[in-house]
């Protein structure tokens, strides 16, 4: 049995804001760049979140019968890129599901300077949404914040449709909202705004409600 962990901030299934159709979504924990006005700061320090393991994950993941594939957000999916390479491998072995990343590094960066175990991973992504948060570019663009950040299939299962998103319709997919069993108010989705979270936030809090982010 497979008993490798994984250090994830948090897991949320089904969400439709985060790549195509409804999916199953893995923030990991842990990143270095720190970004500025990063939506998720939590998910930065690389000893915080919680470490699950893979087995669980997928099994979990297996159990979610309305989704078409999973994401991989963060955090920096990178810094765990061997531990992703394994879960995909659980899951490949049972179901057929789409696989999207985030990261902060470029693609063209991880091609030339990244290890074998990130280069893997990468075999094994459908579409890879690259480059860092800039604030200044910030725009209003389907699942990513600023726009020099990319929609890069890697293989032919979104290829066309990521060309028809490109030429026709590249805005926001817009928020999901829910609240936990602790009454604590979340969110998923890419903000069309700058300093979203930081106003949102201001504004729950004189509600008394405590905001949690993606």
């Amino acid at each position: 049995m497979n008993t490798k962990q994984i250090r994830i901030f948090r897991y949320q299934s089904p969400v439709k804001v985060l790549g195509f159709f409804s999916r199953a979504v893995i923030w990991v924990q842990g990143c270095k760049f720190a970004c500025p006005n990063c939506i998720v700061p939590e998910s930065w320090d690389l000893e915080g979140g919680e470490s699950i393991s893979i087995e669980f994950l997928a099994d979990w993941i297996l159990t979610q019968t309305d989704i078409e594939g999973v994401t991989f957000s963060g955090g920096e999916p990178m810094l765990q890129a061997n531990k992703l390479t394994d879960l995909i491998d659980i899951i490949e072995q049972k179901k057929d599901l789409g696989v999207i990343c985030y990261t902060g590094y470029t693609l063209e960066n991880l091609l030339r300077h990244g290890n074998q175990e990130q280069k893997f991973l990468l075999s094994k992504i459908d579409l890879l949404i690259d480059g860092l948060y800039k604030e200044e570019l910030h725009d209003n663009l389907r699942w990513r914040s600023s726009k020099n950040q990319r929609l890069l299939p890697l293989t032919n299962r979104y290829k066309n449709l990521v060309m028809d998103i490109l030429k026709n319709d590249d805005i926001s997919s817009g928020l999901e909202f829910w609240l936990d069993r602790d009454g604590n108010l979340s969110f998923n989705g890419v903000p069309n705004k700058p300093n979203f979270r930081q106003q949102f936030e201001t504004k729950m809090s004189e509600k008394g409600i405590k905001l949690m982010s993606d």
